[in-house]
């Protein structure tokens, strides 16, 4: 057994169910039917356009997520400007959600919008390379440590292909992911464990599927060990840190034990910054030296367009070429690309992002500011006498009930009770703020400001007066 000593983060132990003690659930149902009322006052013509879409649209929104994310109605906008938007009202909201990093660079950065009018004038897909294709997989494997990169047109999409890729180099089926993951919406992914057993979080994914899979806790090296002891493991897929049941941090020392362990027995080990991208130039993998054999970026870098990318090694690379997929199958290839993949306008956008939005600068400045959100929750968690925290990294924050930093999703649950989160939402959409969803934190933006911050602490500072 690969022995590792682990450090854990310092303060008391979590308890069992730290909101409870502190908060009166009755007190923030009451506060969340109010805020639903006055909300709903706020935005008539929102709700108007609302009944309208349902007569075209399933729930009555052109994706679920739009209504599926949030527990009122949705809120139509007509415009964003740097970290804020604007609804149909009139209304006006400091994105603290950014989309779910999706535009994590602010609504319409300049030299994003330039470079999508530049190209679309020129032509926006041709399903063949150009130059600056070349530009934007240099810049990415400068950073990144990476040689060889591919696009598609989301996070999902590359780690459906990632994985393919895996199951080809190895010759293995299983995967191994981390409780409280979120890789995307394909069937591999899309999978709990539930009373000892695989199920699916969902309806309509394939039930093959979950024969594939191995869930275990994050930051738990003997668990890892475990599951990868048969030899039948493609790969391990895990993000640096669990970004979708709050924050949830790696021990010191855990992905280099990690690496070692999946290297040892063969596996590959593919870190998933569909997030994390935001949080550090290069992503996490540069930023604290993982050394993945794949690296996923997503959310279209934050731009807000549809494109995804994907790093790999040499001998990965290598592999892309043995089995290309080609029109005429002498050889059946590895099944990886996409019609639209890597189009001119996405890749205009993500040489634009990273060249002008993604620069070290940026992210020093945006680190700052997520340092000011954080130490401000923090004062207003202690002059109250709370005994919650405040995780920190890039520009992301949270809100958790415990002294101590969750090290397992399972530990992390307790900081998102639902009337809890809801109440908060609520509370904050009525006063011009747009909370993160229920299972991330509030996020500084590249494009916020010191007063954008203080404005969310503000909001913040009021909702902890109305439910103490």
């Amino acid at each position: 057994m690969l022995q590792v000593k682990l450090s854990i983060l310092m303060g008391r132990p979590m308890s069992a169910d730290p909101i409870s003690t502190v908060l009166d659930f009755d007190k923030l149902r009451d506060i969340a039917d109010q805020e639903a009322a006055r909300l709903n006052f706020m935005i008539p013509k929102s709700l108007e356009l609302g009944k309208r879409a349902h007569k075209s649209q399933p729930n009555g929104v052109a994706m679920p997520w739009m209504t599926g994310l949030y527990e009122h109605a949705p809120i139509y906008v007509t415009s964003g400007d740097k970290g804020w938007f604007e609804d149909v009202d009139g209304n006006r909201y400091l994105d603290m959600n950014q989309s779910d990093l999706a535009s994590a660079l602010g609504m319409a950065p300049p030299a994003i919008t330039q470079a999508i009018a530049e190209q679309a004038a020129k032509g926006g897909i041709f399903l063949l390379p150009g130059e600056q294709d070349i530009d934007v997989t240099e810049m990415l494997a400068e950073r990144s440590g990476l040689p060889f990169w591919q696009f598609t047109g989301s996070a999902s999409a590359s780690n459906a292909e990632v994985l393919r890729m895996a199951r080809v180099a190895t010759g293995r089926e299983k995967i191994v992911m981390f409780e409280g993951k979120y890789h995307g919406h394909l069937d591999d992914t899309l999978i709990i464990e539930k009373d000892g057993a695989c199920v699916h979080e969902g309806r309509g994914l394939a039930k093959g599927s979950l024969a594939h899979a191995r869930i275990i806790q994050f930051n738990d090296l003997v668990a890892l060990e475990a599951a990868l002891a048969p030899g039948d493991v493609a790969c391990v897929i895990a993000e640096p840190m669990l970004t979708n049941c709050n924050i949830v941090l790696p021990d010191d020392g855990f992905w280099e034990a990690a690496r070692t362990l999946c290297h040892d027995m063969g596996t590959l080990l593919v870190i998933d910054e569909a997030h994390t991208f935001a949080f550090g130039y290069g992503g996490l993998v540069s930023e604290w030296s993982i050394k993945p054999d794949v690296q996923v970026l997503g959310k279209g870098l934050g731009s807000g367009f549809p494109f995804s990318a994907y790093g790999m090694t040499n001998e990965l690379g290598k592999l892309c070429e043995q089995y290309l997929d080609r029109d005429r199958k002498d050889e059946a290839g590895l099944m990886t690309g996409g019609t639209t993949y890597a189009n001119a306008l996405a890749m205009a956008v993500a040489k634009a992002a990273l060249q002008n939005c993604l620069r070290k600068e940026d992210y020093e400045r945006t680190a700052l500011l997520g340092t000011q959100l954080a130490d401000g929750l923090e004062v207003l968690f202690d002059k109250r006498g709370l005994d919650w925290s405040a995780p920190r990294v890039g520009g992301r924050s949270g809100w958790v009930m415990s002294r101590s930093q969750p090290r397992t999703s399972r530990e992390a649950t307790s900081s998102l009770a639902p009337e809890f989160t809801k109440a908060k939402r609520l509370f904050m959409a009525t006063r011009g703020v747009w909370e993160a969803i229920s299972s991330a934190g509030p996020a500084a933006s590249f494009a916020h400001t010191e007063d954008d911050i203080s404005h969310y602490l503000d909001v913040s500072d009021a909702f902890l007066d109305a439910i103490l």
